[in-house]
């Protein structure tokens, strides 16, 4: 356990408290993940799925904080495994909507389970409000890298915020 009064705390930029957390939520993911036969990155995508309504390729990879191509593999690959169906939205007549397939959401019970086992652990103490605050930090954190991506690294691809428009 971290003990705030270290002085390693004191010391340790955010960004290598992020780098930190990465690690252990990634090792444990994985831990969970991979016995059922998916990655990490296939288990993030299909609790996004399975918690909510089907969703277009592009609301999907902006949930996901990752560009349409990757998550279009990425749909692909679950697809052919009978994890997920794409079909067209009928809202809107070129857009396809991504949803879970009956064997998904026999799949979709034990992630469930293992998100909410997750969540438990991982924000235990945290009030909910601190929860929020917590994600509305990281969000502004994020887009300021971004910011700093764009102005220093020209010509890499800008991340979308989670609302799809470029960060600022």
């Amino acid at each position: 356990m971290v003990d705030s009064s270290e002085a390693g705390f004191t010391l340790s930029t955010i960004g290598m408290f992020i780098v930190a957390a990465s690690r252990s939520i990634r090792q444990l993911i994985a831990a969970k993940a991979v016995p059922l036969d998916i990655t990490p990155h296939h288990y993030w995508m299909l609790m996004i799925l399975c918690k909510g309504a089907p969703m277009s390729l592009g609301g999907l990879a902006r949930a996901m904080w990752m560009d349409a191509p990757t998550v279009s593999r990425m749909v692909q690959k679950m697809g052919a495994r009978g994890y997920l169906a794409v079909g067209p939205d009928p809202a809107h007549g070129t857009r396809v909507r991504i949803h879970v397939t009956p064997e998904g959401e026999v799949l979709c019970e034990k992630l469930i389970k293992i998100d909410g086992d997750f969540h438990e652990y991982s924000q235990k103490g945290m009030t909910p409000s601190e929860v929020d605050s917590l994600r509305e930090l990281l969000c502004k954190y994020i887009r300021n890298l971004d910011v700093m991506v764009a102005s220093e690294l020209p010509g890499m691809p800008i991340r979308r915020n989670h609302h799809g428009k470029p960060a600022e």
